[in-house]
């Protein structure tokens, strides 16, 4: 196994990436020990000195931890990380994410989304919010339709007057787009389509219990429909 000739990525670089795929997809659980840096040396064809300096990053990031005198162990990046292995979970691209990841990822999105829209009030505005959704809802092309349901939550955000929640938004702009490829690629978005009906109905009520709990349904429709395909 040789390293693809990545343009602006050194052997390192390289090295580094493709344990991030491993581990974030699922392939190389927690706890698995890695072969030994002779070995991979030899499998990916580089250096020791590569895979010495590929380990250490992967060590500083909290996705390797080093036993020493025993080996190289995948580590629970959950606890042993950082501000940077939580920017490469958001930015990830490297294919599913593992489940256990995933639905991580979508209980972080109930609690804050649910926190943004009950920070609303009576007097809160959705104009704009209305006017991003009907562009969502009238768009035919399926491929815009990710970045409109991105800027919905980043307008729900702003409408919650919240000053952190559009910055935290922002930073989670790739696992938003990412996330409704996959609904828009692999499933009917009717049924999507109903519930963020029904939060918008509720938020122009200024019923803000039943926005966030149609919202809630919405984000557990869309896990369910992502853990049933194949990972």
């Amino acid at each position: 196994m040789k390293f693809e000739t990545i343009q602006s990525m050194s052997e390192v670089d390289q090295l580094v990436d493709f344990f991030e795929k491993k581990i974030l997809t699922g392939e190389l659980k927690i706890g698995d020990k890695l072969p030994s840096e002779r070995t991979m040396a030899q499998n990916f064809g580089v250096s020791r000195s590569v895979v010495n300096n590929g380990l250490k990053e992967l060590s500083r990031l909290g996705f390797i931890k080093v036993v020493p005198r025993q080996g190289n162990y995948i580590a629970k990046f959950n606890e042993d990380g950082n501000l940077e292995t939580f920017n490469i979970i958001i930015n990830f691209n490297g294919g599913n994410y593992r489940p256990s990841l995933l639905k991580s990822i979508f209980r972080a999105r109930k609690l804050f989304e649910g926190d943004m829209i009950m920070e609303c009030n009576t007097s809160t505005s959705f104009v704009k919010l209305n006017l991003i959704y009907d562009r969502f809802k009238n768009e035919v092309n399926s491929n815009k339709k990710p970045e409109l349901g991105f800027d919905f939550y980043h307008e729900l955000a702003v409408s919650s007057n919240n000053l952190v929640y559009p910055l935290l938004i922002l930073n989670f702009k790739s696992i938003y787009l990412t996330l409704g490829k996959w609904i828009i690629q692999f499933h009917d978005l009717s049924q999507v389509e109903k519930y963020r009906d029904d939060v918008v109905y509720y938020l122009n009520e200024r019923d803000f219990e039943k926005a966030r709990d149609c919202n809630d349904k919405l984000i557990d429709f869309c896990l369910s429909e992502l853990l049933n395909r194949k990972f």
